[in-house]
This record gives structure tokens, sequence and C-alpha cells, in this order.
């Protein structure tokens, strides 16, 4: 069968686990939801990088994240290349003049390591959640990964029915799953580079 949206996946789970009563039947879409959160824990592809500006507002040193923000690829400013991770409290410490390096997070903020006086902008590249679901229908992964999302919510549906062989063998198969396709998906990005050597 398909499996290219959300439709195609719930009727994909309910066949895999071999169960059609009820009970089971209209849990699918919690097996999904919470099998979604197993995996985008994990998953980082090259095809859920957003480019986008963070603006720090002159007078602080906070910015809200970005809407489906996972984790920051880089971070750059006109003056820093490359911008640190330092720890919330250690960002705290900082002496008065702070660090125009670091940056920290915190309750869903971006903390930048100085306050500026005029308005700073950053660019960023960024790991975005691609939307859940039962709300976009369909995503860059369940395209080209469907098996992610298939055994992600099949350990959930195991794990309702208190089958434990089930969950470890489909946690083994996820876990191949998301490792085949993320070395695929790095294999893909340095496949039209050549071979450096560095010399001595």
């Amino acid at each position: 069968m398909a499996l290219s949206n959300y439709t195609d996946l719930q009727t994909a789970v309910k066949d895999w686990s071999a169960r059609f009563d009820t009970t089971v039947a209209n849990r699918v879409p919690d097996f999904i939801r919470l099998g979604e959160e197993r995996l985008w824990q994990r998953v980082r592809s090259q095809w859920g990088v957003e480019f986008a500006t963070l603006t720090v507002p002159a007078g602080q040193n906070w910015v809200a994240l970005p809407s489906g923000w996972l984790a920051f690829k880089r971070i750059r400013s006109a003056t820093e290349p490359r911008m640190e991770y330092m720890s919330a409290d250690t960002l705290e410490d900082l002496p008065y003049d702070g660090d125009p390096t670091k940056y920290s997070i915190e309750g869903g903020r971006f903390l930048y390591g100085q306050t500026p006086s005029v308005n700073l902008d950053l660019t960023i590249k960024y790991f975005r959640h691609p939307g859940l679901l039962d709300t976009v229908a369909t995503t860059w992964l369940l395209e080209r990964a469907p098996s992610i999302y298939l055994y992600a919510a099949l350990i959930e549906a195991a794990i309702f029915v208190k089958n434990s062989d089930k969950v470890a063998e489909y946690g083994s198969l996820l876990d191949k799953a998301i490792d085949s396709f993320q070395s695929a998906d790095l294999s893909a990005q340095i496949s039209g580079s050549r071979l450096h050597q560095r010399r001595r």
C-alpha cells in the first residue's frame, strides 16, 4: 500500500499491529502522536534545516526561539562567524560587558551573551519541526522514510497492549531505520565533494 500521508499511516499501523478491535483502532492517532514525540527527539536532517534572522532587541539579552525550533545548526552575527553555547547559569554570571561569542537557551528563549544597545540581527540555521501529521497531513520525513513513522507508532501500540516482545522488536527496527536514514542523508550531503588530503 502507499504510505505517503496521515491517513495511509493510520491504516498501516492498524494492519501491522494486527489488532482490529475498536479499543486499539481508536487509539491509533494517539500512537502516531506519541511516536512523533519519540522520533523528533532524535531525527535531524538537512531536509529540516531552516535559515532565518533572529533579532535581539536593544536593551535586553533574549529573544523567543523560532517557531518549531528543535536545535541550532549555526549562529552568527556581523562580527562573530560562529557563536558557542554556554549554560544559562554560567552566561548569567558573565562580567557586566558580557561576551558576544556566547549564547544559551532557557525557557523557550535564546539568551545572548551581551545586552545590545541597538537591535542585533543574528543569522541562524536551525532544525525545524515539520509539524504534526494530524495538522499537516504529510512531511518530508514521511515522504522519504515512512518506516520511521510506522515503527515509532507501532512501539506505542505495543506498549499499550503490553507486548514487550513487540516493543523490543519495533524499537530495534526504529533504531536501524533512523541510523540508515541519517547515514544516507549525510552521504548525500558530501556526495559531490572531492577527497582532500591535509599536508603535513
